[in-house]
């Protein structure tokens, strides 16, 4: 969490941060073990009213649950985007890709 934060913040971007108690496990080992499911990705966007706080429905995965990213829109109605391996990457990510350009 503190490393995100922190890396989110040297960023300079106007985002919500939603964390999922993982039991101190990391974001991989979180996945595999079921620490980190579509399920609880859906409850923490319920449980928080993201939908009332954004105008978008796009959610930012971590790099390394992009296993997750079809469940999560199955799960949620939200629109996967897979951020970054290392949250290093996710201020340049939001500048190169923020708005999101729908396919036609």
């Amino acid at each position: 969490f503190f490393t995100v934060e922190s890396d989110i913040k040297a960023s300079n971007i106007d985002c919500y941060l939603i964390v999922i108690d993982t039991g101190g496990l990391s974001v991989e080992a979180a996945v595999a073990g079921r620490y980190l499911t579509a399920e609880k990705i859906h409850e923490a966007l319920e449980s928080c009213s993201v939908a009332e706080m954004v105008s978008h429905r796009y959610v930012i995965l971590p790099g390394l649950a992009a296993r997750l990213s079809g469940e999560t829109e199955d799960a949620t109605g939200w629109r996967v985007l897979v951020g970054p391996r290392d949250s290093s990457g996710i201020g340049k990510m939001i500048r190169d890709n923020w708005p999101v350009q729908e396919e036609n």
